[in-house]
């Protein structure tokens, strides 16, 4: 590879790292689990996955199409049978790599993946109303949507003004930060995300806004690398996470060949991804705006994701501390922006229309 492609990897590899940061951070929180296992898994999964996987241009990292599904099985088995669902998918998605399984997304209904995301998008985006408002009070171990958006209104009376307007600004930074881009190219490669984590987080820790941050409700990150145990394996668990570890492994790897095919079209390249072995990939790491990213920046190889994982390590270690000023209605607006974007509502907008179109002809014919 020569060195121009290997600078403009390496640049690519650090521009995702830091979408990564504050995603990993967000979506760990989301399900229940501690920070750094958000981080870690954007570091350790995404290097894995870039080295084995069968797609040049896919980063790996925690995604929000498993929140729903991972945050019911916190508030079900708790926060420790998360490693034990993890390894299960994981070898779950090496036998879909066996029985070369990954060839059948060809056959997968563009309505039902659109109508699929689009659920797991709204249920993203309601699960973070809480956090955005900063209600109070409200039953976390509430497992259906109903019950927790019943709880979530009967508490809104808790609701402040302050929490609301910073979430408000970190959202409308992120919308408005693409025009702010084609005014000045040079600021191409600084993602929206980065930009709302940064000014919002600084400007409440320098006026001293009175709003929940990640210091005030969780610790501070850990400072060292953890060490590998198997004390997270609980024999009696493993059985009853067999229906949720077969979710997760379905999941993941419609999203993975899914975020494949997009990375192969927005490259524009004629060299396709492997699906078979992009499969493998996941099953050893155990998404799709660190590799938009990615490629938008320029990344041609699998030099970007592996740099991307080292940036996001490097970062936890050395900046780890700073995290705790995040405020977390500016880690429920990332996610809001986030499921929005996952929710395709042009696409749902136009199949709606082209359905009542269909209905509208078959009556007149009547």
């Amino acid at each position: 590879m020569p060195f121009p492609e290997i600078r403009t990897n390496v640049i690519s590899g650090i521009v995702v790292g830091i979408v990564a940061l504050p995603l990993a951070i967000t979506l760990a929180i989301a399900v229940g689990a501690p920070r750094i296992a958000g981080l870690y898994t954007s570091a350790f999964a995404g290097g894995f996955a870039a080295l084995f996987g069968g797609s040049r241009y896919t980063i790996t990292g925690p995604t929000a199409a498993l929140v729903p599904l991972l945050t019911g099985v916190v508030i079900k088995f708790g926060v420790e049978s998360l490693p034990i669902v993890g390894a299960m998918a994981g070898i779950l998605l090496f036998v879909m790599t066996a029985l070369k399984l990954g060839k059948l997304m060809k056959y997968m209904p563009g309505l039902v993946i659109i109508g699929f995301t689009a659920g797991i998008g709204l249920s993203i985006a309601f699960g973070q109303i809480a956090s955005f408002l900063n209600v109070t009070g409200v039953d976390p171990t509430r497992e259906h949507f109903h019950e927790r958006m019943w709880d979530l209104i009967q508490h809104l009376n808790t609701v402040g003004w302050t929490t609301p307007l910073i979430g408000l600004l970190a959202i409308v930074l992120m919308l408005a930060w693409p025009f702010v881009q084609d005014f000045l190219p040079k600021l191409k490669s600084i993602p929206p995300t980065f930009i709302a984590l940064i000014v919002v987080s600084v400007l409440v820790f320098y006026i001293d806004i009175d709003t929940p941050t990640v210091a005030t409700r969780y610790s501070d990150l850990p400072r060292s690398f953890p060490k590998p145990t198997f004390d997270w394996l609980d024999m009696d668990l493993v059985f009853a996470l067999i229906p949720s570890a077969i979710a997760v492994s379905i999941l993941m790897g419609v999203e993975t060949l899914l975020t494949a095919v997009m990375a192969d079209n927005l490259a524009g390249t004629s060299r396709r991804h492997n699906p078979t072995k992009e499969l493998f990939g996941q099953g050893i790491a155990k998404a799709i705006a660190r590799t938009g990213a990615g490629i938008q920046n320029g990344a041609t190889s699998r030099l970007s994701g592996i740099t991307h994982a080292i940036f996001v390590l490097a970062a936890t270690i050395a900046l780890g501390s700073y995290a705790g000023h995040i405020p977390m209605t500016v880690l429920a607006a990332i996610l809001i922006v986030v499921a929005w974007r996952i929710t395709s509502i042009p696409e749902l907008i136009k199949m709606a229309k082209t359905a009542r179109d269909k209905i509208t002809s078959s009556s007149s014919r009547r």
